[in-house]
């Protein structure tokens, strides 16, 4: 598996349409984020794709800003911007959540739903440094991401399976068990709650639901 084998599915799907993930009926959405935060806080959306988040979030009078690697998302994403005249409000960036290209301590949380998942292992630690660089001391995370719980994954059942990691169509899906995450996000984050959502039922996918706070 590449970076490269995975941008170029996620391209694809955007492309025509069949980005599935984009409309999983979370039941906890990160609006439950914003209930930690002055009204005047500045969040980062990582992977942002469609930048639906960023949408929710304006709604909210937050104001947002989609980090996405897929350079066409990002011009049609800040075209559509602008024609609803939502410039103030957000805008979408070009990046890698490996290298943010932006600045120490500038914002007040930072989201993920469904990137880290994809992030090969070696890459775990330069992730949990890059989100806690562009945070401010006392800033959030909410993260979202496949937990080892899941009972079922296509014909796989990642609960019943010693391995944790799974490969369909060149794209890596890395199902983290609860003491991964503590293992994974402690050194930097105080985890303030830990929580698993399901919802397609559950027999089907179980997400990990993180609220992090920078030490």
């Amino acid at each position: 598996m590449s970076y490269t084998d995975q941008n170029t599915f996620f391209a694809q799907a955007y492309r025509t349409g069949t980005d599935h993930w984009t409309n999983i009926p979370f039941n906890r959405r990160p609006n439950e984020l914003t209930l930690y935060l002055p009204k005047d806080a500045l969040i980062l959306d990582l992977g942002t794709g469609r930048g639906r988040l960023l949408y929710e979030l304006a709604d909210l009078d937050f104001r947002s800003i989609g980090l996405e690697n897929n350079l066409d998302m990002v011009h049609r994403g800040n075209s559509e911007i602008k024609n609803k005249k939502l410039e103030r409000e957000m805008r979408f960036i070009h990046g890698d959540a490996l290298d943010i290209p932006l600045t120490d301590g500038s914002f007040d949380a930072v989201v993920d739903i469904g990137l880290l998942h994809h992030i090969k292992p070696e890459d775990y630690e330069t992730y949990v440094s890059e989100a806690a660089r562009v945070l401010k001391v006392g800033g959030l995370a909410y993260i979202v991401l496949l937990s080892k719980l899941s009972p079922n994954y296509f014909s796989w059942h990642p609960n019943k399976d010693e391995q944790s990691d799974y490969v369909r169509e060149g794209v890596r899906y890395h199902f983290f068990s609860d003491e991964e995450l503590y293992g994974l996000f402690g050194k930097k984050f105080e985890i303030m709650q830990l929580d698993h959502d399901m919802p397609y039922g559950p027999r089907d996918m179980v997400f990990s639901v993180l609220l992090l706070k920078k030490k």
